[in-house]
């Protein structure tokens, strides 16, 4: 017996090293892509004049809190007005979201019978294209990751507590207010947890004054930053204020378009790039589409060659990168490969939803199921407003950058449904997903080196 406790121990350590060698070979190739320029994303310009201005870090009237950039001007501060600023703190964000992939991976590790399946799930998010890019571009989306990771410990503490305690309640408050001062999009975990918590104090019959003194201690702050930005933001001239929402002007992306395919999807599996081709025409393409599109290919051409010199101030963005033609037909096939994954999510996450529910009202929630309801309001905040926003579709709310803490549950659930539904005690099956996702990560690292 405790010869077999030794060698499952080895095999985990074994199945870990594998997946950190994994993580560390993806920051490798961000490292020369930072180099190219890989750190040029969406807005690149608007995000290096908060980044490198002091009078415009605090700025309210942005599209995100000044939360990042105040940590990046410390840096620009640091190394000064060179090209080795944009290009460090690019490979910092990669390293940094490296890591916070790794502790996602210990999360969600003994939730899983087959560490085969673990393993494969850990190298399949780990090359990512659209994880791997937008750790790597500057923006404030390359912090999503690591902080959606720190509030999952966080609240796994207070919830695995034999004893709730005000201080993991008070810790929670001060992670959650963290994550919304760097970005706005962590407001939706606001109500979300006071669910988990209502149905937490009903289920384990805490007295009302234990209940009211955590939930106050966990979202009084964050319900604080989020009140006081959306106060300040309100008296100023911005994109918030002004450009953000869609008045008296038809939304170019409506529920349907939300809800339902498009006959036009079938196009954008020819991996077209946005600079050159015309495909974000009002109600052309759906949002599956596009987003499947965005995780498992470069559409914007993120890491791809700058056809111009860089420096530091230049006005720089992605339309100055060119694509290779032999990169094309590669991302069409990683693309057509990834249907396979997406429509597992999509399954995966089905099946998980009711299985959460159930559970919060029993009592007997697993770690999954807290990641996909912290998940899910995550993504319903930036999903549902859509047909609302001004130009939906061309202007990119579609992306699924906006959505990366989603993506990791959507596609725990997708492997949890391999897991526990196809793979069973057939070792055979789970060698077959593993290899499907070897082929998968190879074809990603191809066009993105």
């Amino acid at each position: 017996m405790a010869a077999d406790h030794e060698n499952g121990a080895v095999r985990e350590w074994r199945s870990r090293a594998v997946w950190i060698a994994a993580l560390a070979a993806s920051v490798l190739v961000a490292i020369p892509a930072a180099f190219r320029g890989g750190y040029i994303g969406p807005d690149y310009w608007t995000h290096f004049r908060r980044l490198t201005d002091w009078s415009q870090v605090f700025d309210l009237a942005a599209s995100n809190p000044p939360g990042y950039y105040l940590i990046g001007y410390g840096l620009f501060h640091l190394i000064g007005s060179s090209n080795a600023f944009p290009i460090t703190l690019s490979i910092l964000q990669a390293a940094i979201n490296a890591v916070a992939l790794g502790f996602f991976l210990l999360y969600s590790e003994r939730r899983f019978s087959s560490r085969l399946v673990h393993l494969g799930f850990a190298i399949f998010l780990t090359f990512l294209p659209v994880r791997v890019i937008h750790a790597t571009a500057i923006s404030a989306d390359a912090t999503t990751i690591p902080l959606f990771v720190l509030i999952l410990f966080l609240f796994e503490k207070l919830r695995c507590a034999p004893t709730s305690t005000l201080r993991d309640a008070v810790v929670l408050g001060l992670g959650l207010a963290i994550a919304i001062f760097i970005k706005y999009s962590f407001m939706a975990l606001i109500p979300a947890v006071l669910v988990l918590l209502v149905f937490m104090a009903w289920n384990r019959r805490w007295k009302l004054s234990r209940f009211v003194a955590i939930a106050a201690l966990a979202l009084t702050l964050p319900s604080a930053v989020a009140a006081g930005s959306f106060w300040a933001s309100s008296r100023l001239h911005g994109y918030n204020t002004e450009k953000h929402w869609a008045k008296g002007v038809p939304p170019d992306m409506d529920f349907q378009d939300l809800f339902f395919l498009s006959r036009a999807d079938m196009q954008l599996f020819r991996a077209p790039e946005l600079s050159k081709h015309h495909i974000l025409f009002p109600h052309l393409h759906s949002y599956l589409g596009l987003s499947h599109m965005g995780v498992f290919t470069d559409p914007m051409d993120l890491f791809q060659d700058l056809s111009v010199p860089q420096g530091f101030g230049a006005v720089l963005i992605p339309e100055q990168k060119t694509r290779k033609p032999w990169k094309t037909p590669v991302m069409q096939v990683s693309m057509a490969m990834g249907t396979i994954w997406t429509l597992l999510a999509l399954a995966g996450t089905a099946w998980t939803i009711p299985i959460a529910i159930r559970n919060v009202r029993l009592d007997k929630l697993e770690r999954e199921h807290v990641a996909v309801i912290l998940g899910i309001a995550y993504f319903l905040l930036m999903f549902l407003p859509i047909p609302f926003v001004h130009a939906g579709a061309r202007f990119g709310y579609w992306m699924p950058r906006l959505i990366l803490p989603p993506l990791l549950c959507f596609f725990w659930a997708a492997f949890l449904l391999i897991d526990r539904k196809i793979v069973g005690e057939r070792r055979i099956v789970a060698s077959a997903i593993f290899l499907l996702v070897l082929i998968q990560c190879a074809i990603e690292t191809v066009f993105l080196v």
